[in-house]
């Protein structure tokens, strides 16, 4: 049965290519591997990104052509053992502190005010960044390079029966988006990332990496050093920086990278770290004892400080006009008034989303907000797919294989499931019918817990800008839901929004929010395409591609091959082992010993 890279009987040595596009012999799709991948989560601030085509001379500027500024992170982390990837400091610390900056950005400002900053504040969760970035350099390719749909930009409607209704997204059949809103994105200006923020070496001290001698990037690093100066936790610039041959800044690994290498350092950014021009001591990156159940020591009051300082930054550089006129003293007052509080350690999110970070990734909180997306989208699309993968107790933040059930959209269409389709393709089988023909044909997607409940709760925490206050200027009670069927009636979505989604109600985590921001997409290496009219889990790959990072596939395993990883124990338990068994073996020796010699004595032996 194949187990990985060998050589066939030709010598011929098996690639994840071959891997990927193996055929019987009889011409039949029958692959021995699947690519890692999974979904990248991104979501704005302010009134929801325009859901239809806008057809201008950029596909991707949205009709109120405004550049974005990104705040991103990493979601998954790795180890040799695969089933064994807590990153507590690689993943979980970064979830949370980006996490914790939507949720204070979005109960602080209304929708209004963000809405009148030069940029827009987008938040972005990549997924398989551990595995060559490939969420990260996908989504970038795509919002940068100007996808290009095969039947067009306009794509079609997701749901078919729901292609009236604003909510319902536009996709491509090929090769497959199951979401094209990034479209109306527009050009991407800078992004924010955050990386290992959790340990600090024992420390107070935040590094900014990134940041050159002018643009853009040098002002979000002046920003950032300047709202942190009279923090308890304060950032500095990193010696790293402004170390390269050329006087570039250098940057660590991150989402930061893909921008910089995709734009041709037409764009960039700095890196919010909690390491200097080398990894804390004792950082446990991408190890198996990166947790704090084993040996992995986490600062709380670190995330929350990253968290205040990741919005009050991304506030600041909304706030920079067209031609960089506004200094960074300036930015960072105007962020200040806007967000006075700061996210507190002992809040009751805080510990809860902690919890499922870093302890139990099945936690309540989790498959509520996941169990509400998985409900929505089955009103919505009338397929219930439910849950995707569970994170895990304690969490696993191992990025996955890709398939149908691990990530991949889908077409379902008159019956069959298709990883993509091409109506025009000449060689087509007669059963594959015209997406359309059946009113029920939609394009699905079953993302994992983790993907699912930053979904939900990227809705939850964005979805407040546009509530309309009571007559005694407080906030509204929110409704309780189970379900966007119970948000029918609310009546505190403002009407009057320029935008119709912000007025849209629907439920995420168990309340009325309004307006749908965060949008999935996929995270898969970029040259990995679905075949068009085949099954989910057939990929193909693009002759093109210029192998910028590894490729990296998983084999199938036989169903009576099994494999079982235990933790090291220690050198101790290894002693104690080797003392019983010689203890043991000359029990043995004297028992066997004075047997014999009383067999001898009665004459029996």
């Amino acid at each position: 049965y194949y187990m990985g890279p060998s050589e066939t009987a030709d010598g011929t040595k098996v690639t994840s290519q071959q891997c990927l596009e193996w055929k019987d012999l009889d011409g039949s799709w029958s692959p021995k591997c699947l690519p890692l991948g999974g979904n990248s989560i991104w979501a704005v601030a302010g009134t929801p990104v325009p859901l239809g085509y806008t057809d201008n001379e950029n596909a991707n500027d949205n009709n109120q052509d405004r550049p974005t500024v990104i705040l991103s992170a990493s979601i998954d982390s790795t180890s040799m053992f695969h089933e064994l990837s807590p990153g507590a400091n690689t993943a979980a610390s970064n979830i949370l502190s980006l996490l914790l900056a939507a949720e204070l950005l979005g109960s602080s400002i209304k929708d209004e005010v963000l809405d009148q900053l030069y940029s827009r504040i987008t938040f972005a969760f990549f997924q398989g960044e551990s595995h060559g970035f490939i969420g990260s350099r996908l989504f970038v390719k795509d919002v940068i390079g100007g996808f290009e749909c095969q039947a067009g930009n306009e794509g079609i409607p997701s749901v078919l029966k729901r292609k009236d209704e604003a909510s319902t997204v536009r996709a491509c059949l090929n090769p497959l988006r199951t979401d094209l809103t990034f479209q109306n994105l527009g050009d991407i200006r800078g992004m924010i990332a955050v990386d290992q923020v959790g340990n600090l070496g024992g420390g107070k001290n935040l590094y900014v990496q990134g940041g050159t001698e002018n643009g853009f990037d040098a002002f979000l690093s002046e920003v950032m050093i300047e709202l942190s100066a009279n923090g308890e936790y304060t950032a500095q610039a990193s010696s790293a920086s402004n170390n390269n041959e050329d006087g570039t800044a250098s940057l660590p690994p991150s989402p930061v990278s893909s921008l910089v290498k995709l734009s041709a350092s037409g764009a960039g950014g700095v890196v919010l770290t909690g390491y200097d021009d080398a990894f804390v001591a004792n950082s446990l990156y991408h190890s198996h004892l990166d947790s704090v159940s084993m040996s992995q020591s986490i600062d709380k009051d670190a995330i929350a400080a990253s968290a205040t300082l990741l919005a009050r930054s991304a506030v600041a550089a909304a706030y920079q006009n067209e031609n960089n006129e506004v200094d960074a003293a300036t930015a960072a007052a105007y962020a200040l008034n806007l967000l006075p509080n700061a996210v507190s350690s002992a809040s009751t999110t805080f510990e809860n989303i902690y919890n499922c970070l870093f302890s139990d990734g099945n936690c309540d909180a989790f498959v509520k907000y996941a169990s509400v997306e998985s409900a929505n989208d089955a009103i919505h699309t009338g397929f219930n797919l439910g849950i995707g993968q569970p994170l895990g107790k304690p969490p696993n933040f191992y990025v996955s294989v890709y398939n149908h059930e691990n990530g991949q959209g889908f077409v379902a269409a008159s019956g069959f499931k298709y990883g993509a389709m091409d109506s025009s393709a000449e060689d087509k089988e007669d059963y594959v019918k015209d997406y359309g023909d059946n009113e029920n044909d939609a394009i699905l997607l079953r993302p994992s817990l983790l993907e699912m409940s930053l979904n939900g709760l990227l809705n939850d925490f964005l979805g407040r800008g546009s509530f309309v206050d009571s007559n005694d200027g407080t906030a509204p009670d929110l409704v309780d839901c189970s379900s966007s069927n119970d948000c029918s009636s609310v009546s505190y979505c403002s009407s009057s929004d320029s935008s119709e989604l912000a007025a849209i109600s629907t439920c995420a985590g168990g309340k009325c929010i309004c307006g749908s921001r965060a949008h999935y997409h996929p995270a898969v290496d970029e040259a990995i395409s679905p075949v068009a009219n085949e099954a989910p889990g057939r990929f193909t790959i693009d002759e093109n591609d210029q192998g910028v990072s590894a490729m990296i596939t998983e084999p199938f395993w036989s169903s009576f091959v099994g494999v079982r990883a235990y933790n090291d124990a220690g050198t101790g338990v290894g002693i104690y082992a080797s003392i019983s068994g010689a203890l043991f073996t000359s029990i043995c020796i004297f028992v066997v010993y004075r047997l014999k010699k009383g067999l001898v004595k009665e004459k029996v032996y």
